[in-house]
């Protein structure tokens, strides 16, 4: 419990940090080149390597949070080998948000 208080504290403070708003359509590149190889990036496609969720599905739960989001994309991913940006974790995001239904 204190350490997912935690985790949502450092999550306000890592949206609080960001002047500028996210970049959704720049999210929607970068999680082509960087998330596709394991995630099912858009709705229309349909080929995943690990089984790793959707966007979509992670936009369900997530989709009103993007911070929480962006948050979880800095922290390690145990197959993905590529270092991002705060800023290019919060694009990420915010197109993951825009497939909240």
């Amino acid at each position: 419990m204190k350490s997912a208080r935690v985790a949502m504290l450092l999550a306000v403070v890592f949206a609080a940090q960001s002047a500028v708003a996210a970049d959704a359509g720049s999210g929607n590149r970068l999680a082509q080149q960087h998330c596709s190889p394991c995630h099912i990036v858009e709705p229309n496609q349909r080929q995943e390597v690990a089984d790793s969720p959707p966007f979509e599905t992670i936009a369900q739960k997530f989709g009103n949070a993007p911070e929480l989001i962006a948050f979880a994309i800095l922290a390690p991913h145990p197959r993905m080998n590529v270092v991002l940006s705060r800023r290019e974790a919060q694009d990420i995001a915010a197109y993951i948000a825009t497939l909240a239904k």
